[in-house]
């Protein structure tokens, strides 16, 4: 029988105890990576890493602030002394605070940038010591979590801020690292029927999903699979792309 495809790699997932990241987690698992879930919710993080532990693969959890970069080193360092090595990283970890731009408040667009941009910068830097490791070269992945919110919208300008940025972020740091050996995407989702969109009304959703051409939400497992492929062999020629998994309709502003 042929080993799973990221047998012998080593995961970190941020925003990884619940919704999108924890599916994320749970496909890089499946696939035979160890897995270290990063969340503020540390006990959320410790009941994934023991349902993946449930079922004889190799997880841990940590506590991790992804706006602190101590926070970040810490939990970089708690995945290599786990597991011998740390070899993909999943920038997830994100917060909305929606408003209109004109009253938008200093502290809505500072958290909004300070997770989701700073906290992805934080991570590369954090994970730098063994991706940009030349005596020891091997494969390695990053990928952030982008939005299709980057192409604009209404009532979220730091968030579409942030993760326009964190496309810049990627091909950036894709170009500067290409030379060891590291991979940097970007996956963008669109609508996804998880966490705040669960709280829209039934009939906006309804109307949401309508005007997606596949006619359906995205769930999580449709983000994870997009981050299973740019995290395995296949992907190895592969760097500096966006994917924008939103099915068909990234233009989701109110009409």
């Amino acid at each position: 029988m042929a080993e799973p495809p990221l047998s012998g790699q080593v995961a970190l997932v941020t925003g990884g105890a619940r919704g999108i990241g924890a599916a994320i987690a749970r496909r890089l698992s499946a696939q035979g990576a160890a897995v270290l879930v990063g969340d503020l919710d540390e006990s959320g993080a410790a009941t994934l890493a023991q349902e993946l532990e449930a079922d004889g693969r190799r997880a841990g959890a940590a506590s991790l602030d992804v706006s602190d970069p101590d926070s970040f080193r810490a939990a970089a360092e708690l995945a290599v002394e786990q597991f011998g090595d740390l070899t993909l990283l999943v920038n997830n970890a994100g917060v909305t605070r929606p408003n209109m731009v004109h009253r938008m408040s200093d502290q809505e667009w500072d958290l909004v940038q300070d997770v989701v941009l700073r906290g992805a910068f934080n991570g590369v830097r954090a994970v730098a010591p063994w991706f940009r490791d030349r005596e020891h070269r091997r494969p390695r992945r990053i990928v952030n979590i982008s939005s299709v919110a980057y192409h604009g919208g209404i009532g979220g300008v730091n968030y579409s801020a942030a993760k326009a940025g964190l496309i810049g972020l990627t091909k950036a740091i894709a170009h500067e690292w290409a030379p060891y050996g590291v991979t940097v995407n970007a996956v963008a989702p669109g609508y996804i029927n998880v966490g705040l969109s669960q709280a829209i009304p039934e009939a906006t959703r309804q109307a949401i999903e309508d005007r997606i051409p596949v006619a359906r939400a995205g769930t999580p497992e449709d983000i994870a699979a997009a981050v299973a492929y740019f995290c395995s062999p296949d992907a190895g020629f592969v760097t500096a792309q966006v994917l924008d998994v939103d099915g068909g309709m990234p233009d989701m502003r109110p009409r």
